[in-house]
């Protein structure tokens, strides 16, 4: 850089590490550049961890202009052989099929590494002026597979073998014997062989694929994982958050002998926060700030930041403990309905100021016992207005990091529509979607967005019950409701 070269701008760069260990880039060299993948209809994918290989399966659309179907049946008749009727099927042989439908009606793409050391690499995303970086943790090149031709091959070696089995049985000839004793294989020889090419495909071949979730990028969960691309600290200046002593070993490590002990591990300051609001249920800002501590005492503002946004989740400024982190056994109720169900439940506080109890549980559509306890492991019921926060609304912290609560916001809302997502595929008994319908008076739109301190008390249901009362009186006729505010308070 020369000295009377001016300095256009400055982009303050943040590191995030939330995706640091699952972050790959796919590559697909054989794909033209300009077909995206939005169009794509991907029917099956599966792994293979310990090797860190994909496999993708892509749909063809066999009604096309373009596609010969007779090519694709006779393809799929020389692969997998005569199908049997589709009312008599063996489940055995339909696994072992290659194309089931008895047509070539998709394209497999399998993975391979072009490049080992990706320690130098990262995503980087530029928003709002700010640069955010998230080292990948490895690159894959997916190219078309045609191991269905391979397929083809046996059968026809298969099929000859047959063949010649029904000819008449011919004396076996004598062969001669050799017998040969192995050799005691040192730990050189062993090294090469284990980093030979043999070895390593023997390897891959006998670890088998694992099914994975394949979810479209338009979708929500998609959604939620870009955000975590994005770092939670947005404070000017450095992001540099190791102390002096920390900061020197890590670029200069000490040689510690092997008959050494290891020094018992130090808690990170993500699991300090797990385990304080774990116990604490909610706390503020500057609450954590005065227990969170380091190797040099004191944590900085932008250090927490940074920590919560891994650890925890916020809710009108105050912050609460993940929801994957409290219900991770099967005890009453699943722990995917549990933390659906509570993070319903923060959600709601994000735009009420206080909650019903009788509409949540006809909401999440869990027992009545298991929705008192969450809401009493983030709230207290206040008999005049209903349940609210354990701790009032930290409208200093809102205004001093809007972007945290902004992105916060964004996370719930995302978060609630997974929840309407998972409420309409469930299959619900008829008898118990008609009493929901019937008791829950907003149960639909408590699950959509509304703006803040707009809720329904359960003091205005009282005052409903009341007026029906009084018109009972008078000749009218009105529907009485069994369930009343004051059996909140057990």
């Amino acid at each position: 850089m020369e000295e009377d070269d001016p300095v256009v701008q400055e982009i303050p760069v943040f590191l995030s590490q939330a995706l640091s260990e699952h972050l790959y880039i796919y590559q697909y060299p054989v794909r033209p550049a300009n077909r995206d993948w939005r169009d794509v209809k991907v029917t099956n994918a599966s792994v293979k961890p310990k090797n860190q290989l994909v496999r993708m399966e892509i749909g063809l659309n066999t009604y096309s202009d373009k596609y010969c179907a007779s090519k694709g049946e006779q393809i799929a008749l020389n692969t997998d052989g005569s199908q049997e009727s589709r009312y008599i099927k063996d489940k055995e042989r339909e696994r072992s099929q290659y194309f089931r439908n008895g047509i070539m009606d998709k394209i497999v793409y399998e993975s391979s590494k072009p490049c080992t050391e990706t320690q130098h690499y990262a995503v980087a995303l530029l928003q709002d002026k700010e640069l955010h970086c998230t080292p990948i943790k490895g690159i894959l090149q997916l190219r078309p597979s045609y191991s269905y031709y391979d397929k083809q091959d046996k059968r026809k070696v298969d099929k000859s073998k047959d063949e010649n089995s029904d000819d008449e049985e011919k004396e076996p000839e004598p062969q001669q014997v050799t017998v040969k004793f192995a050799r005691v294989e040192t730990d050189v020889a062993k090294k090469a062989r284990e980093k030979s090419y043999e070895s390593i495909s023997q390897r891959i071949a006998d670890e088998p694929w694992y099914d994975a979730m394949w979810k479209h990028s338009d979708t929500d969960h998609a959604d939620l994982e870009r955000m975590k691309l994005f770092s939670a600290t947005v404070q000017d200046g450095s992001s540099l958050t190791l102390g002096p002593a920390e900061y020197i070993s890590t670029l200069v490590p000490q040689h510690n002998d092997e008959a050494e002990m290891a020094p018992p591990k130090k808690l990170t300051l993500q699991d300090q926060i797990k385990e304080i609001l774990i116990n604490a249920k909610l706390m503020t800002f500057n609450e954590l700030l005065k227990l969170a501590r380091s190797e040099d005492g004191q944590v900085s503002e932008a250090a927490l930041l940074t920590a919560l946004g891994g650890a925890a989740c916020c809710v009108r400024g105050v912050w609460a403990p993940r929801s994957q982190e409290l219900y991770v056994r099967a005890a009453p109720a699943p722990p995917r309905l549990m933390c659906a169900a509570r993070d319903h439940v923060l959600y709601l506080f994000t735009q009420h100021a206080y909650v019903d109890r009788r509409k949540i549980t006809a909401a999440v559509r869990l027992p009545p016992q298991e929705v008192l306890e969450i809401l009493r492991s983030v709230a207290k019921y206040n008999p005049r207005t209903g349940w609210e926060l354990l701790l009032p609304p930290d409208t200093a912290f809102e205004a001093k990091y809007p972007d945290v609560v902004q992105r916060q916001n964004l996370y719930w809302e995302a978060r609630q529509r997974q929840f309407n997502e998972m409420l309409i595929g469930e299959n619900v008994p008829k008898r118990q979607r008609k009493k929901s319908q019937r008791d829950s008076v907003s149960s639909d739109t408590m699950m959509s967005p509304k703006p803040r301190n707009n809720s329904v008390s359960e003091e205005d249901s009282d005052r409903k019950r009341h007026k029906n009362k009084s018109a009972t009186g008078s000749g009218k006729r009105t529907r009485n409701i069994s369930s009343s505010s004051g059996h909140d308070a057990t």
